[in-house]
């Protein structure tokens, strides 16, 4: 058996809960799911300026009392890898290599040695989607016809490296574009000696690791609806972990906290993001959570039975990476009588302004008012509000056209209408867009070294 817990659901995750799982003695492995579908491209743009970042930044932080810098994650966890525990996650983004090196050291700085770092490399195919001239369905064209827009090229991989990693002793195991799953289906397929080609044992791994990937989801998090479905104790909702055996997982939460893990908030994360449920596609296996069964065993723990799967896909999602130019946004209060005119009005004064400067500068435009149309637009009635909100969000061809929207955005509370103000939430950044692709899993070879603390 084995006991595993989430320890990130995306990039910038709080970590102070995951610690306090790590630390609760009833986990022996933790995972971690660091990306998000931009990410990879962010990182990307982060390495093409500095080729020694890339990976992901809560790595490193100024250590307290230290003049060095200790990666953040390592200290947390410290203590943790020092006893045993066994870390997996997708820490390197677009830079594994450095990722692994800066462990190593963030180790070493707190006194942990001896500990076996695994780094896993091959997931970015840049060179082979642009060989392959490969075709990008949601533009409609070869990858050649937009080569200058394309920034990363990632495939998503799965459990066989972490496995030959752990294999080898690796209890620090980091790669790149790991798919979100895959970081709890390397270790519960690995303790509990399956085969990865045991395709009802790999699927009820990755209904496990499903499960946890997203952190407090399954806790209480993404159930919590007041007045109709209320959570105990939101201040700190525990992490979720699950015990995995035999043909069952038991999801719980940290011992001591607040969030709720019952059929109701399993169900739910159940059925998260998975498109079909009955050929959910992953590196690892075709998954099928069509005849899944939950069951509350005891407080805040259910037994889930029932994943099965079948063989996994051919090829690989490979998320590319686009550079699309600038985005802007601006947003401006408006109360009182009057106010949705004068926010409408502001909007529209903002476009015709910007267009006189730019004309065919602005690729996308986008204009709303929180509150009245930015979710449903006209399709909910409603009242005349107190207050509302003005955003509007382009997309420019260059930082220089988006400075210029941005300064007309700035203008807006002196130049009217009338009683503009609360500006803020304004933002100017490179707009970084991704689509998929399809590569054959022969094509895209994998390679894991294993460093040493």
């Amino acid at each position: 058996m084995i006991r595993i817990g989430c320890g990130s659901a995306f990039e910038r995750d709080r970590l102070d809960w995951p610690v306090r799982l790590a630390n609760s003695g009833v986990v022996d492995h933790m995972a971690f799911d660091c990306l998000a579908e931009r990410s990879m491209a962010l990182n990307q743009l982060r390495k093409l300026e500095d080729p020694n970042a890339g990976y992901i930044q809560r790595l490193e932080t100024p250590a307290v009392g230290f003049d060095v810098r200790l990666p953040k994650i390592v200290r947390e966890f410290a203590p943790f890898v020092a006893s045993g525990g066994t870390m997996v996650g997708n820490f390197g983004a677009a830079n594994p290599e450095g990722a692994g090196a800066a462990v190593v050291d963030g180790l070493r700085e707190a006194d942990v040695t001896g500990v076996k770092v695994a780094v896993i490399t091959g997931d970015d195919v840049m060179e082979q989607v642009l060989k392959q001239d490969v075709y990008l369905p949601e533009h409609g064209c070869k990858i050649s016809e937009m080569s200058e827009r394309i920034v990363s090229a990632n495939a998503y991989i799965g459990a066989e490296p972490i496995v030959e990693a752990l294999e080898q002793g690796a209890t620090f195991i980091l790669g790149g574009r790991l798919a979100d799953p895959s970081p709890y289906v390397g270790p519960i397929c690995f303790r509990n000696n399956w085969q990865l080609d045991d395709w009802e044992k790999v699927g009820l791994a990755t209904l496990a690791g499903h499960l946890l990937e997203c952190g407090p989801h399954v806790s209480g998090g993404n159930f919590t609806d007041p007045p109709f479905n209320l959570v105990p104790d939101m201040m700190e909702i525990g992490f979720p972990w699950a015990e995995v055996d035999g043909d069952r997982i038991v999801v719980s939460k940290t011992p001591g906290t607040g969030g709720l893990v019952s059929t109701k908030t399993v169900r739910l994360q159940i059925g998260y993001e998975i498109s079909d449920p009955a050929s959910y596609l992953t590196p690892d296996v075709t998954a099928d959570f069509s005849q899944v069964a939950v069951r509350q065993v005891g407080p805040d723990r259910v037994e889930v039975v029932g994943a099965s799967g079948r063989a996994r896909p051919d090829t690989l999602k490979v998320l590319v990476g686009l550079d699309l130019g600038w985005k802007v946004t601006v947003e401006m209060s408006y109360g009182g009588p009057s106010c949705v005119e004068r926010a409408q009005f502001a909007a529209e004064l903002l476009e015709a302004r910007a267009r006189t400067a730019l004309g065919s500068e602005i690729l996308e435009w986008h204009s709303d008012l929180v509150g009245m149309t930015s979710l449903f637009g006209d399709a909910i009635s409603r009242g005349y509000p107190a207050e509302v909100r003005m955003r509007v969000a382009a997309r420019t061809a260059s930082k220089a056209a988006a400075q210029t929207i941005f300064d007309e955005g700035d203008y807006i509370p002196i130049s009217g209408p009338a009683a503009g103000g609360g500006r803020g939430a304004m933002a100017l950044v490179r707009a970084i867009g991704v689509t998929p692709a399809l590569l054959d899993r022969s094509d895209v070879p994998l390679h894991v070294e294993v460093l040493q603390s």
